[in-house]
């Protein structure tokens, strides 16, 4: 590539980044990588600009090509991001490896140490770290009762298969608002309940801040992930 071809590149990229529009944005994206097809400002942005479509493998793609790179100096943020759209897609286990590789390459990345703790809270699974909170104190003479469901937004992105923060752009579309009604419903007539939750076994509590606590099958907390066939 000339040297007058990676300037051309570059002035792509940066219009990209000025646009407000997402398809213009994703058009200079594109047009720069058409050019410089290693252009990583480009590429990760595009990537993101795919995660916030709704269109997560295309979103990996973009990181696996500037992670294919060598001495990438920063690479922590593409890992975050592959990360993001992995989880995104229920690829739990890969999610989690690329976040924690993540976090070693940039240990005060907090962002990614959320998103860890997110995805270890919905496998189920525990980070080894104290919680602050004593399970053994828990467990004696103690049963939770409450009926405190999580929001029907956190509980519809699991279902979509994407964040939180993501659901606005992958609702709209008719199959959320079957999900939504099916999840509303399911609240309305408690079969979402802790006797259905993927944390509960044998009527006690496998998530980490309440690890070993009794739980009555009728209750709920915010924390509830639906089990398999629920």
């Amino acid at each position: 590539m000339s040297r007058e071809e990676k300037m051309i590149s570059k002035k792509w990229t940066l219009q990209g980044i000025k646009e407000t529009d997402p398809e213009r944005k994703m058009h200079f994206f594109t047009l720069a990588l058409e050019l410089d097809p290693y252009d990583v400002v480009a590429l990760n942005n595009k990537g993101m600009l795919h995660h916030k479509k709704g269109e997560f493998e295309e979103a990996v793609r973009c990181y696996d090509r500037i992670l294919t790179l060598k001495n990438q100096s920063k690479p922590a943020s593409v890992l975050y991001n592959k990360s993001l759209a992995l989880r995104s897609l229920g690829k739990y286990e890969a999610a989690l490896n690329f976040v924690k590789k993540a976090i070693i390459h940039d240990p005060d990345h907090d962002k990614a140490k959320k998103l860890q703790d997110e995805i270890l809270r919905i496998t189920g699974t525990s980070t080894g770290r104290k919680t602050g909170v004593l399970p053994q104190k828990l467990a004696v003479n103690r049963v939770y009762t409450e009926w405190k469901p999580p929001a029907i937004s956190t509980l519809l992105a699991r279902a979509m298969k994407c964040s939180q923060r993501d659901i606005k752009y992958c609702k709209g579309f008719g199959e959320d608002l079957i999900k939504e009604k099916a999840i509303q419903d399911k609240l309305r007539q408690h079969i979402y309940c802790c006797g259905k939750c993927s944390f509960q076994d044998k009527k006690v509590c496998k998530f980490p801040k309440t690890k070993g606590m009794a739980v009555s099958e009728t209750a709920i907390c915010r924390y509830f992930n639906p089990g398999k066939g629920v």
